[in-house]
């Protein structure tokens, strides 16, 4: 088997759903988790759904998924095959084309982002799958009998009973309620404990683990990614525990492979962008001077935090020739895509929970022949149903209290997904 950091990505939409969906059942109902991503038409205000007050915040972010649409849907599934000495996980990733089928509002700002990192809005419009918001009701062009749409994904998603894995989550979770499940709670107390009961196996949000559990300098996606993937390369050339994903999606017309290898973009001698790296995003991209090489900025600060390793030697602080850390079969093609996708965010997503996983299980991955993946998940229960909440010192957890209640939508809905429960 060929070792390669090519990711493969599955591309779903309304011509080729109902050929692939018994797999997607399929690597839901077999994972160990998921990890979703959603791309918006839009968010709104930044200072209403940052406000101060957790309530009010979830108020404005519900408006905002009343009145904005999810346009793609990335699904990452990760399953445990092997667990000695290393987290050896199988991986299939698909990257969902959404259009719903109700008028939403689309801002400038979200799809400028889009457009510029590669989307295409004439295949969204033309192949995206239809849905409609709120609670359940028929779809238009979807009168056959056996056939799906993204509303059925998601309530694969909550019978599966898997633990849900997110970056920045919260925001994510108010779309996916109210664009895939049901109408949105009006009080925050009931949205929280519908997700407790929906994840009876624990959401996870890798903003937050960043944050308060690693601490690491800068916790946007890509940072901690890269994060990851140094320290994971670094375990595996030590011979310490690690984790290894083989992809195992086969060639296909509907593939695009994904070279997420770490590398340097020769840019030794400029100075990093201190905006960009801590917050992953630069308002002067286009005539900013400074380095936006994420992977570099990581080096940088593994130098720093061990000061053994000189400037010079930085580009060797990992070995290539025997670094490679995941797998793909019957791929060779090579990356059709250097784009942006719902998809690679859900599969980086979940990459970080499983190496954070592998980290925090180490010891006894190193002492015990085979570790089942209850033992591991119980290693990281201070991290279970907490997600992060921007501009706050503590996170939002998920739960119910003894001074809230399910809503109406959601039971209701819940007894037709499992009668008598």
């Amino acid at each position: 088997m060929e070792e390669s950091f090519m990711v493969s990505v599955f591309d779903a939409h309304k011509d080729n759903l109902q050929f692939v969906w018994p797999s997607i059942v399929c690597s839901i109902q077999n994972a160990s988790f998921i990890a979703v991503d959603c791309e918006l038409s839009g968010l709104g205000s930044r200072k209403l759904i940052n406000s101060q007050a957790v309530d009010d915040r979830y108020k404005n972010i519900s408006e905002v998924a009343k009145t904005r649409s999810i346009i793609s849907l990335g699904l990452s599934c990760f399953k445990l095959s092997e667990c000695e000495k290393t987290l050896n996980f199988s991986v299939q990733t698909f990257n969902f084309m959404a259009l719903c089928a109700e008028d939403f509002l689309v801002e400038p700002s979200a799809l400028q982002f889009l457009v510029t990192h590669g989307f295409d809005f004439n295949k969204q419009y033309s192949q995206g799958v239809p849905y409609n918001r709120g609670n359940d009701t028929s779809v238009k062009g979807k009168s056959k009998k056996n056939t799906w749409d993204l509303r059925d994904l998601f309530t694969v998603m909550v019978s599966a009973k898997v633990p849900l894995v997110l970056h920045n989550g919260l925001v994510d979770l108010v779309f996916l309620y109210q664009n895939l499940y049901a109408d949105l709670p009006t009080k925050l107390s009931s949205f929280l404990a519908d997700l407790e009961m929906m994840f009876p196996s624990g959401i996870y949000d890798t903003k937050f683990v960043a944050e308060f559990s690693l601490r690491t300098s800068a916790s946007f996606l890509e940072y901690i990614f890269r994060s990851h993937q140094v320290k994971n390369i670094n375990l595996k050339n030590s011979c310490r525990p690690h984790v290894i994903c083989n992809h195992t999606l086969i060639e296909s017309d509907f593939v695009d492979f994904w070279d997420c290898s770490p590398r340097l973009q020769h840019e030794e001698d400029m100075e990093i962008c201190t905006n960009y790296i801590n917050h992953g995003f630069c308002n002067s991209a286009s005539n900013c001077k400074k380095s936006h090489d994420v992977y570099r900025a990581v080096l940088l600060e593994e130098q720093k935090k061990t000061k053994k390793r000189k400037r010079k030697d930085e580009s060797q602080v990992v070995s290539f020739e025997a670094s490679h850390v995941m797998s793909i079969i019957e791929s060779p093609r090579q990356e059709r895509f250097r784009g942006h996708r719902a998809g690679h965010d859900a599969f980086m997503t979940g990459f970080c929970f499983a190496s954070f996983i592998a980290q925090r299980s180490s010891t006894s991955l190193e002492n015990v022949h085979a570790v089942c993946w209850k033992n591991l998940v119980d290693r990281i229960v201070d991290v279970r149903n907490r997600v992060c909440l921007s501009g706050k010192d503590f996170p939002l957890v998920i739960q119910k209290s003894a001074f809230s209640k399910c809503s109406k939508s959601h039971l209701e809905k819940y007894e037709r997904l499992f009668p008598g429960l």
